[in-house]
This record gives structure tokens, sequence and C-alpha cells, in this order.
């Protein structure tokens, strides 16, 4: 709603800070059109399968490594916390190479950490990673 009563210095042509949040909003409501059409009909393809069991082990693991991500990114950092979690929902899609997604989750955090902190100038928590990224 807020959108629409932005200020907009006549430099902006057309593109300017309405236009992104403009967009999100349109393909929001446009998901919102397709999700309701598709309930409507059924569920995915119109299909009469009954629906798929809860897989309450998945969800009790996603659920504790958000709850661990909360907890420990002040403490641990960005990345180390989000490895964590990364590890978390992995175990919960049924990995068992842990080292392998320990390693896959440092990577990925530490270009996310490095992709904020550096090219947007965004502030994340470094924890005890401070003087190393």
């Amino acid at each position: 709603m807020e959108t629409a009563t932005l200020r907009v210095a006549a430099l902006y042509a057309k593109v300017g800070p309405r236009l992104f949040p403009g967009l999100v909003a349109a393909g929001l409501i446009l998901i919102g059109v397709l999700l309701a059409r598709e309930a409507l009909r059924g569920g995915p393809g119109g299909s009469d399968a009954p629906p798929a069991q809860t897989q309450w082990g998945a969800f009790i693991l996603v659920s504790a490594g958000l709850l661990l991500h909360a907890l420990l990114i002040e403490r641990l950092g960005f990345v180390l916390a989000s490895t964590i979690l990364f590890c978390f929902v992995a175990m919960a899609f049924g990995s068992r190479r842990y080292l392998r997604d320990a390693a896959i989750g440092v990577i990925l955090s530490a270009v996310i950490f490095l992709g904020f902190t550096r090219g947007l100038d965004l502030s994340l928590p470094a924890g005890i990673l401070e003087g190393l990224l």
C-alpha cells in the first residue's frame, strides 16, 4: 500500500523505487490466484490421490535447525549458524553425509555473508569468525 505513496523525484522516469515493490506485489497476487485455482480444482493437476503423510521427523529437524540458528547467530555468527541450519535441513531431506553437508554449508554461508557485507554493505554478525571474513 505504501509503495503508491512514495515520493519520487522527477529524476526517475519509469524505473524508480516504486517499480520493484510493485513487481513483487503483482507476482504475489498472481501466485495467490494460481494457488487458489489449484485448490479449487482439488490439488495439483486435480488428482484424487490421497494427500501425502506428514514427515514429522523432517519437520522436527528443520524446526530445530531454525531455532538453533536464531539462538546461535549472535554468538557464533552468520556463517556458522547458517551452516548448522543447512546441515539440519540436509538431514531432514535424508542426507547422511555430514562432512560434505557441513563443507557445502560453510561455502554457501560464507559466499552469502561476503555478498551481503562486502557487496551490499549490509551488516551480518561475524561472531567468532570476526577477523577471518
